[in-house]
């Protein structure tokens, strides 16, 4: 199979470890403030709102928040396509797609940004913020893959931090297709 053709992720090891929260198929459903399939990861919480099991494998729907903080490391999507829509805060965003189109732009709230697949890209908070994302169909749980599943609403505190290991880095990676790339320079990164 080619890295460019977006293949079905066994999302079930994710998905089973929030029993109940989303309807699992196309059927109308509310979501209150604070419910969702929550992670956090690094300091950040990642809430999942609609996943690839409510739309037919369209689209998900998330939600990331955190406080200022460091850089997210550079990396791309093979087959993942993201757009970023700044729902509180300030965050920086940098994407360059290796041939010639650069970005490098500080989003504020009602600003948005999308990422193709194959796109380097990375973010930082540069205020405590809150992001709504969308993407291809099966990513979203990628934050599970990686994270610590929480119950709790809100931006983590700093005893609640959780930083993956490198193995589960990589074999997230691997599973939704995301090539983390730490190597990778933006200019005005640095």
């Amino acid at each position: 199979m080619s890295l460019d053709t977006h293949p079905k992720v066994d999302e079930s090891a994710e998905r089973d470890r929030f029993p109940g929260i989303l309807p699992g198929k196309p059927a109308p459903f509310v979501l209150r403030q604070g419910e969702g399939e929550k992670s956090v990861l690094f300091g950040d919480l990642f809430t999942i709102l609609l996943s690839g099991d409510e739309t037919e494998g369209q689209y998900d729907v998330f939600t990331a928040e955190g406080h200022a903080g460091e850089i997210i490391p550079a990396h791309l999507h093979r087959w993942t396509h993201e757009i970023f829509y700044i729902v509180d805060g300030t965050v920086h965003v940098w994407m360059d797609d290796e041939h010639g189109v650069k970005e490098d732009r500080l989003l504020h709230a009602g600003d948005f940004a999308y990422v193709p697949k194959d796109v380097v890209h990375a973010y930082r908070y540069e205020a405590t913020s809150k992001v709504l994302g969308t993407s291809t169909a099966g990513f979203g749980r990628f934050f599970h893959a990686m994270g610590k599943q929480t119950d709790k609403p809100g931006i983590p505190d700093r005893s609640e931090i959780f930083v993956p290991t490198r193995e589960q880095m990589q074999a997230a990676g691997e599973k939704y297709g995301t090539v983390f790339r730490p190597e990778f320079r933006f200019d005005a990164a640095e």
